[in-house]
């Protein structure tokens, strides 16, 4: 020991004066109280069962049974529901194609109308060299029907027009082809912008118009005006003339079925013998105070021949209407049956007119020679072919003045 051997004896006094120890109690009583003593009662690990995982299996077989047939019967409810919506597609695809078609076919339809218009209607250029046509031809009529009007211009005359209407648009606004005179008024003179064609609003007649087989007639209401003045009574009777082909005569009465009385004749009317064009007239140019030039008769004064009425047409005749054969151009009119010839003294450049002015000669002439129901042949042209004529042959007949545009309201 070291200098601590003190203390080391002083640990020894003290552990041999303690006391000994000693434990009396029987075994017996001390495996008791151990047996008694909870610390020492620990829970014995359970056996596991060798029989749940079997169990377990099991129990997965049958969710899985119950499991599959729901989860097929959703799976065909499914399909079925993308089958509906994919029929659906199809269906509304279908649909839409057929919508497409037919919305393709009626743009088709209103191209067709449009161009017919456009070709008939209007006809302010001919396709060959951008020059205005104030006449119709058997060939601008195609798939078409014919609607003359006498309008009123603002020189107190009645001016012809005409109104190429496609067959489609017809069929759909009558319900069948080939109307007269009289149902084309009825349907369309009550519509037409007459305002927006630049002349003064006329149409529809005051009164009731009715026909009767070859007969217009037209029940005048009191007041009507149009006996106001002579004027007044020469543009009704020349627009009645300009309108209503393939009829015969106009009767005039009065509301109770007498005959109208004039009031600037002072006796009863006599019925107007219609001529469906076939009134002997000649044609000059007459011009409206928006610019718009049209070919027309002269207040419709007939003539007494062809050769009379071509050879007038070189002269003014008032101040209303002008000329469309130039003074110094001197022609030979020759009738020979149904055809007349035009022999031009000198040789006629049509290409040193201008060309408007060249157009409402060679249309004027046709005009008037349409009037007496004669073809006509020009010969000694500088132009075999112009504008669409072709000068070695007989040139077509007019069926039409002055083509415009039906503007309806």
């Amino acid at each position: 020991m070291t200098h601590k051997n003190w203390n080391d004896n002083k640990i020894e006094d003290l552990l041999s004066d303690m006391p000994d120890i000693s434990d009396n109690r029987l075994k017996s009583e001390i495996l008791e109280r151990l047996k008694q003593d909870e610390r020492l009662n620990a829970p014995r690990r359970k056996k596991s069962k060798k029989w749940m995982p079997a169990l377990i299996a099991v129990a997965a077989l049958l969710v899985i049974g119950l499991m599959v047939p729901s989860m097929l019967s959703q799976n065909e409810v499914s399909m079925k529901d993308q089958s509906a919506e994919s029929k659906t597609m199809i269906q509304d695809t279908d649909s839409q194609a057929r919508g497409a078609s037919l919305e393709n076919e009626a743009a088709t339809e209103e191209k067709m109308e449009m161009d017919t218009m456009d070709r008939s209607s209007t006809m302010m250029a001919s396709e060959t060299g951008g020059i205005r046509s104030f006449a119709v031809y058997p060939e601008d009529v195609v798939d078409s029907t014919l609607f003359h009007l006498g309008l009123a211009g603002d020189q107190a005359s009645s001016v012809p027009v005409t109104f190429i209407i496609p067959n489609s648009q017809i069929e759909k606004d009558f319900g069948f082809l080939e109307p007269t005179s009289y149902d084309l008024y009825n349907k369309y003179a009550d519509r037409l912008d007459e305002n927006a064609l630049g002349f003064q609003e006329y149409h529809p007649y005051k009164g009731d118009i009715a026909a009767d087989d070859h007969v217009i007639i037209h029940q005048l209401p009191q007041g009507h005006g149009y006996d106001m003045a002579s004027a007044s009574t020469e543009i009704y009777l020349n627009s009645l003339q300009d309108t209503f082909y393939g009829y015969q005569e106009v009767r005039f009465e009065n509301e109770d079925g007498t005959a109208a009385v004039f009031s600037g004749a002072g006796q009863q009317s006599t019925p107007l013998i219609l001529k469906s064009g076939r009134n002997h007239f000649n044609y000059y140019l007459i011009e409206q105070q928006d610019g718009q030039q049209f070919l027309s008769s002269n207040f419709s004064q007939p003539q007494l021949s062809v050769n009379e009425a071509l050879q007038q047409m070189k002269v003014k005749p008032n101040d209303v209407f002008h000329p469309v054969i130039p003074s110094t151009l001197e022609f030979d009119v020759k009738v020979d049956d149904k055809l007349t010839t035009i022999e031009f003294e000198q040789p006629l450049d049509l290409g040193a007119m201008e060309p408007e002015k060249a157009m409402q000669m060679v249309e004027g002439m046709l005009l008037t020679a349409a009037s007496f129901g004669e073809q006509l042949q020009f010969e000694n042209v500088v132009q075999q072919e112009w504008n669409g004529f072709n000068f070695s042959q007989p040139l077509p007949v007019p069926i039409g003045f002055n083509p415009l545009l039906l503007i309806l309201k």
